[in-house]
């Protein structure tokens, strides 16, 4: 019985010990749950709070930072160090200029040389009128202005072997006069033939003939026109002979372009019909279409030296060509349609390639590589580099070179 009772008294100890345990672990599941639900909101809260702010944040300014360096990128893709910014205010003042490239005709043209001679009438050379010394009158210059009838200088032969020219010819006139009158009586009285006293008469007429000119003439030089006095062939106090040129006087009013044209070209002489030209004393081009000008001969007969055929040009002078200068000469034949140029000023060179500066905006420029082909001392062919419409720096293409010689400018945006 009292094994019984103790079976009894642990079965319910067991039991008791059982359920306890139960409930514990009724009582720690709770806990477990209501412990991982508050961490988890709390977590969730935390990043959803970061999410909303401080990671936002950060893409926002991160996106501002890639939208700054993105302009950035914009120049130096695009442009790299070739591309050049100068403001609109700057281009003004130093007198930037761009010009539209367009396709049009140009012509063929060929190089030469020659040599701008006066107008026939309008120039006058100035001779000696008796041989002896020159004394230039002190208002004769070169370049100075004289009028018709005007002394240039005085010849005389004083003091000299031979005495002055007109003395000599007064001594000879007189002894012809007093011969004649000897001879005349004895004419009268039949005392002399008629053939010496017809002589007699001969000698006196051409004397007095000789000493009238030289008295006409005096002893100065005088030009017939009014004009500048373009040449001085002789210094002053230097002896000359009777008709020797002494100085040359243009009216410049109307000049002769003589371009001297190679033989080898004779083929293409009748299709030249104007040129442009430099002379030796200037370093600006000039064109005979400007100056009112046109071509008025070439005849391979009259060549100026062997192997060349002249061509002549005519044109008013504007007051900046001297007569005598030479040239350097742009012949300009057939047109040839469908070809790009642009102004030969716009054309940069380094290490024998050239270059030119395209306008892309306002204020920003880009260096450009180009292949060229003739010139006619105004404009160039472009045969790659360059294409209709585009904007190129015509003036002033050296202030933007030197511009863009330092480091790229910073913070440039060029957007298209």
């Amino acid at each position: 019985m009292k094994s019984y009772i103790n079976i009894i008294f642990v079965c319910f100890a067991l039991a008791f010990f059982a359920a306890c345990n139960s409930n514990n672990s009724h009582s720690g599941h709770n806990h477990s749950h209501e412990t991982e639900a508050t961490h988890n909101h709390e977590g969730h809260d935390h990043e959803h709070e970061g999410h909303e702010h401080e990671g936002h944040d950060h893409e926002h300014e991160g996106h501002d930072h890639e939208h700054e360096g993105h302009d950035g990128h914009n120049h130096e893709a695009e442009g790299g160090n070739d591309e050049i910014t100068f403001s609109p205010s700057k281009a003004k003042q130093f007198g930037v200029v761009a010009t539209e490239v367009q396709s049009g005709n140009f012509h063929e043209t060929i190089k030469v040389s020659g040599q701008v001679i006066g107008a026939q009438g309008d120039e006058y050379t100035v001779a000696a009128p008796s041989a002896g010394m020159i004394k230039f009158r002190a208002s004769t210059a070169l370049g100075s202005n004289v009028g018709a009838g005007a002394a240039l200088a005085s010849v005389s032969a004083k003091n000299m072997v031979g005495g002055d020219s007109n003395e000599q010819a007064q001594i000879v006139l007189n002894n012809a006069k007093r011969e004649l009158e000897r001879l005349k009586p004895l004419y009268e009285e039949k005392i002399v033939t008629a053939r010496e006293y017809n002589a007699a008469v001969e000698a006196y007429e051409r004397a007095r003939a000789a000493c009238t000119s030289k008295s006409a003439s005096g002893n100065s030089a005088t030009t017939a026109i009014g004009g500048t006095i373009t040449e001085i062939y002789v210094t002053d106090g230097q002896f000359v002979e009777a008709g020797t040129p002494i100085a040359k006087v243009s009216k410049n009013a109307r000049l002769v372009l003589r371009a001297d044209l190679p033989a080898s070209y004779s083929r293409v002489v009748s299709n030249i019909r104007t040129a442009n030209f430099r002379t030796s004393n200037s370093t600006e081009m000039l064109s005979i279409d400007s100056l009112k000008g046109r071509r008025i001969s070439s005849n391979s007969a009259a060549t100026t030296q062997p192997g060349y055929i002249p061509v002549c040009f005519e044109f008013n002078n504007d007051g900046s060509v001297v007569s005598g200068s030479f040239a350097e000469i742009y012949l300009i034949g057939n047109e040839r349609p469908n070809t790009l140029s642009i102004p030969l000023k716009a054309l940069t060179e380094e290490l024998g390639s050239f270059y030119v500066y395209v306008k892309l905006d306002d204020e920003c420029y880009m260096k450009r590589a180009v292949k060229i082909g003739i010139n006619d001392g105004m404009n160039v062919e472009i045969l790659s580099g360059l294409k209709a419409g585009e904007m190129v720096v015509s003036e002033g293409a050296m202030i933007i070179k030197l511009a863009g010689s330092g480091a790229a400018i910073p913070g440039h945006t060029h957007e298209h």
